[in-house]
């Protein structure tokens, strides 16, 4: 049985073996951060591991590093001291040394220390300037056995987050929680997490308390980085969120306001027309073995700056954007529903297919929308058709015949929902067109379609008249502000079904997905301490000022108290808010977004505890089906000092999970790891990584 406690990248990584120099983390290349350790036996007893200017000595006295002046044992209490060590997964290249002590020594790319404890085993790895370790169970073997210490530290004690804090002189050191999980069915490899937490023993060792969990079974644990990077140039750099086509490529868009943004291909435009906000459109490839990751990116702009809200993309590849802009010169095709802005700032919908190069790329572009204010929220794509989103304050948006609401309903803003044909050209290109709204405001999110091509919408409002459906989960406004899910069919023009969500606070949904079996799922935040959850929630109350919420309904229930399939909060003590929800193909809902909470619930983390900066982002993956003690699969902060926000997150049929962001900082601290320009302003940053 496999335990891994423990990855210490971000924590005892920055170390050298004596007479090895670590280099500067600021000139060090990326490259670096991916060469595997080097282990390599000195004598029989005593063995070292090399990487780029770094180095850690194994014996069966401890394990030995240096920071700088001060030194840092790690040895195992009680362990068997005569327990010898063994290489594993040989290099085909031995390591030469030349000079006076000139030879040939084989290299490992792991190292075993065997019997530690009674049927337990040490395994050591690593790549780049990390270090990492696995304790490996027998059947029956006993975890408690297991007691680690660290000499050489000032002060040692547990973190907000489990995690163990080691003080060397100004030097603060971090050993992330251990993380825990075994395969329920080694078939499907369904997983199911064992709750874990170190333990300060009465002598100042450290131990390791595990849940209940099938002793016959594997233990494995530890999330595994496979990609890290910034997109970025000098100035402000934000993405809007993250997709993937059938091909594995990964599609970000945003905005930003750098003329030295990465221009790579034949995308829309390599250059920068103006000092105001710029689209981006980047297709990057970040697990390619040759490592080209970025292979196409650019501008999408006129001439005097446009402001991108939203985009998806298609399995084809094929990037779907909407935002508004007050430019006269804002790329229009001649297949445009409106093909000048008159003057006035208008909404735009516009389609880039990136297999073609350069300008070519763009099939579809047009103007839309009324004449006062009108802003695009949200963006989706089925069956060749564009479905927009958004909220606006024009009495002339244009509706079409039949509308659902043909005239402004007479809030501060109202919702609209437009659905274009990008084959067709002119008026002919928009099919359907409606107001959604009450008397108060109203402000859609999201857009998602099912497959029977009706519409659904989720957002906020305030209109205690916002039309719902009698059948609906809740009919009723709660107040305060409510979120609201709305399905709609285009074709008839009709609202096919209508909720409210909320309580007696306020409540926005920001994102809204359609499940298999059609059943809607959305995610959001609330301020209501009386929002509705199910008996099997993650988390039943609301645990600070603002907290996630994922919601899921069965529309087709014909008893509102059977709608509501899975609802849960999600959060710390202080405000959290997610902007983006993705779904596998097992169930798993995947979201994203910013924290204020200094103790948000975290599990398996990659950062288990926040840097302590203005705001963070942060990743979360609930199992609707499983039983509360285990719906949560994985959280973890996203962070570093400064500013940093998870837009958008993706899941492939792999289980990599993707996530960007923009960041005013560094939120892959740590030598080898990339780093954004020194000069720079808001970046975006890329994280790839698998679950256990």
């Amino acid at each position: 049985m496999r335990l891994s406690l423990v990855s210490l990248a971000g924590g005892l990584c920055l170390v050298s073996f004596p007479g090895l120099a670590a280099p500067s983390p600021n000139t060090a290349p990326d490259v670096y951060a991916q060469i595997p350790l080097r282990f390599e036996a000195m004598d029989a007893h005593k063995w070292v591991a090399r990487g780029p200017g770094f180095g850690v000595g194994f014996s069966q006295d401890g394990t030995f590093m240096q920071f700088g002046n001060r030194g840092l044992r790690l040895t195992l209490e009680g362990s068997n001291r005569a327990g010898h060590f063994e290489g594993l997964e040989k290099s085909a290249v031995p390591t030469n040394y030349f000079g006076r002590n000139s030879g040939s020594v084989d290299a490992f790319g792991r190292l075993r220390q065997a019997s530690v404890y009674p049927g337990i085993d040490v395994v050591y790895y690593g790549k780049g300037q990390t270090l990492e370790y696995d304790f490996e169970l027998a059947p029956g073997a006993d975890p408690s056995r297991i007691h680690m210490r660290f000499d050489g530290a000032d002060s040692i004690h547990l973190g907000p987050q489990g995690q163990v804090i080691l003080s060397l002189g100004d030097r603060q050191i971090t050993q992330n929680p251990p993380l825990v999980y075994q395969y329920q069915h080694a078939a499907d490899r369904q997983i199911v997490s064992v709750r874990s937490s170190y333990v300060i023993q009465a002598d100042g060792s450290i131990g390791v308390a595990l849940g209940a969990y099938d002793a016959t079974k594997p233990l494995v644990v530890d999330p595994t980085i496979l990609f890290t990077g910034y997109l970025s140039g000098t100035s402000a750099d934000v993405p809007l969120g993250i997709g993937h086509d059938k091909n594995g490529l990964i599609y970000l868009a945003g905005y930003t306001y750098s003329p030295d943004f990465p221009s790579v291909g034949t995308a829309y435009t390599g250059f920068f027309t103006t000092t105001a906000q710029q689209a981006f459109t980047t297709v990057m490839a970040p697990l390619d073995p040759n490592g080209n990751v970025i292979t196409y990116s650019g501008f999408f702009s006129g001439s005097f700056g446009d402001y991108l809200k939203a985009f998806t993309v298609d399995s084809e590849g094929v990037f779907y954007l909407t935002g508004y802009t007050d430019d006269f010169f804002f790329p229009i095709t001649p297949n445009a529903y409106l093909n000048a802005n008159g003057g006035v700032r208008r909404c735009f919908v516009s389609v880039i297919d990136t297999k073609l190069p350069g300008m070519d790329g763009l099939t579809y572009s047009t103007f839309f929308a009324g004449t006062t204010m009108d802003i695009p929220t949200g963006i989706a794509v089925a069956g060749g058709k564009i479905y927009v989103t958004g909220y606006t304050s024009s009495s002339d948006y244009p509706v079409t015949t039949n509308a659902f609401q043909s005239t402004l309903p007479g809030g501060t803003f109202d919702g609209w929902v437009a659905e274009f044909d990008p084959t067709q050209s002119g008026t002919a290109s928009l099919v359907a067109s409606t107001f959604l709204g009450g008397s108060g405001l109203d402000t859609p999110r999201s857009v998602a379609v099912a497959a029977d091509g009706q519409v659904w919408i989720a957002g906020y409002t305030r209109s205690g008249d916002f039309p719902t459906t009698p059948n609906s989960f809740r009919p009723f406004y709660s107040g305060g502000g409510d979120a609201f899910l709305t399905r709609l069919d285009l074709n008839a023009m009709a609202v096919t079904y209508s909720t409210f969500l909320g309580g007696n606070g306020e409540d926005q949904a920001t994102k809204i997905l359609v499940e298999p079996s059609g059943h809607v799922a959305a995610t959001g935040y609330t301020l209501s301490n009386n929002f509705p959850v199910t008996s099997n929630a993650l988390q039943s109350a609301q645990a600070g000022n603002g907290d996630v919420f994922l919601t899921i309904i069965d529309p087709s229930a014909q008893d509102f108290t059977k709608a509501l399939i899975y609802s849960t909060y999600y959060g710390g003590s202080d405000g959290d808010v997610p902007y983006d929800l993705r779904r596998d193909a097992t169930g798993k809902y995947y979201f994203c977004g910013y924290t204020l909470s200094l103790d948000l619930p975290i599990l398996n983390a990659i950062s288990p505890a926040s840097d302590f900066g203005a705001l963070d982002g942060f990743v979360a993956v609930i199992d609707p089906a499983a039983s509360p003690l285990k719906a949560l699969i994985y959280s973890s902060y996203v962070t570093g000092p400064g500013y940093q926000v998870a837009y958008g997150i993706d899941v492939d049929a792999l289980n990599n999970i993707y996530v960007t962001g923009t960041v005013l900082g560094d939120v892959f601290a740590g030598a080898g790891n990339p780093k954004p320009p020194d000069n720079s302003n808001l970046n975006v940053f890329l994280l790839v990584f698998t679950l256990p």
